[in-house]
């Protein structure tokens, strides 16, 4: 695929990359179904593969196969087993975007392939984990390591942006970014379709900011990592 026909600007090295903070975080694990509900949703969208050396064919991610990819990794926890990390990696680490002109691509030697840089706000999404601390009882976002829990996918998005020229910019709706209506959109879902989980351990409940759809309690204790820990949801 010749890159003056990929749908970003293209630039001969790297350049300014996204610098943004205060991020607004959206954790959430829905089942199969709710999660082709919310990107239809939020239609229009690009997915966007922006991790490591991509293919030059392969940056914009078909919803089909990323929904192929949740769906084996639903499907693993539904079945008390643990995902196939190695097949998420990748589509569980792009982003989401309706401005074409926050990410730039560089072309590089070996042939048909690239980097993706991203130079504006827009969506990005991240393999999410929860981990539970004993010791104030309480659960955490984005802790990773052998005792954390598999818990769907964060969606992030920042409040402050600075650009190349050094200026602020608070990040808000309207037309200088795109995106903000984008994931505005995701945090209404969020609100409709699911619920803070409801954590009981060792007796005790505890709730967790990270989302639960609604979709989900019906198999979510069949959750390989809950039991093991005295952990389960309740309704």
């Amino acid at each position: 695929m010749p890159i003056d026909n990929l749908p970003f600007p293209e630039k001969q090295s790297v350049g300014y990359t996204l610098q943004a903070s205060q991020w607004h975080q959206c954790p959430m694990l829905l089942d199969i179904d709710e999660m082709s509900e919310l990107l239809i949703a939020l239609e229009p969208f690009s997915m966007v593969q922006v991790s490591g050396v991509i293919a030059l064919n392969e940056s914009v991610l078909p919803r089909e196969h990323f929904l192929e990819c949740y769906r084996g990794y639903v499907s693993a926890l539904k079945a008390g087993r643990f995902p196939d990390e190695a097949v998420i990696r990748g589509p569980f680490s792009s982003i989401l975007t309706r401005d074409h002109d926050a990410l730039y691509t560089v072309p590089l030697k070996t042939e048909g392939q690239c980097l993706i840089k991203v130079k504006r706000p827009v969506v990005q999404l991240q393999n999410h984990r929860l981990h539970y601390s004993s010791a104030d009882g309480k659960f955490r976002s984005m802790v990773f390591g052998n005792e954390s829990i598999f818990w769907g996918i964060q969606f992030s998005f920042p409040r402050l942006f600075q650009d190349e020229r050094f200026q602020v910019f608070t990040v808000k709706e309207g037309d200088l970014f795109p995106n903000a209506a984008l994931f505005k959109q995701i945090q209404l879902w969020l609100r409709h379709n699911t619920r803070a989980t409801p954590f009981e351990v060792n007796g005790k409940r505890s709730f967790s900011p990270a989302r639960l759809g609604n979709s989900c309690f019906s198999w979510i204790n069949n959750h390989p990592q809950l039991s093991v820990k005295g952990v389960r949801v309740v309704s």
